[in-house]
């Protein structure tokens, strides 16, 4: 009975184990719409980067984050077909010329993105970036900050 017991959870931990792997090799194997490479001549492979993809004529904007060797993806379950027009959010960084890409249904679009240092990050900077770069201490901008 013990036995039993014993490769019963034998069986049930090799199962939970197991299970999660093929989980995350099949979301990996996910057909791609749109895919590419992000680099810079600064960096290289740049890791990190939000890419952001627009379809002509739509409100909805779907956005991922590259890898480590500077790879992003977007699912084809993510995209329909048509123009789409990209954009990227790297602090520091400005895209390169403009980015279009043409997704189809029965293919892999595929763009490489250039990068190129920022001429202008206070264009890039947020509301609350802005406040908090203002000179002064904390105590002195306290009052600054509560404003919202």
């Amino acid at each position: 009975m013990q036995i039993k017991r014993l490769l019963l959870g034998m069986g049930v931990g090799l199962a939970v184990t197991l299970v999660p792997a093929a989980l995350v090799r099949a979301q990996s194997q996910t057909p791609a719409a749109l895919t590419g490479h992000v680099t810079s001549e600064a960096e290289g492979a740049m890791e990190g980067v939000v890419v952001s993809a627009k379809k002509a004529g739509s409100t909805v904007t779907v956005s991922v984050v590259s890898d480590a060797q500077g790879r992003y993806s977007f699912p084809a379950n993510r995209l329909s077909a048509g123009k789409y027009s990209l954009k990227i959010r790297a602090i520091g960084y400005d895209l390169l010329g403009q980015a279009t890409a043409d997704v189809t249904d029965e293919q892999t679009a595929t763009v490489d993105l250039k990068l190129r240092k920022a001429r202008n990050l206070a264009a890039q900077m947020s509301n609350a970036e802005w406040m908090m770069s203002l000179p002064g201490t904390m105590r002195m901008n306290g009052r600054r900050s509560s404003c919202a």
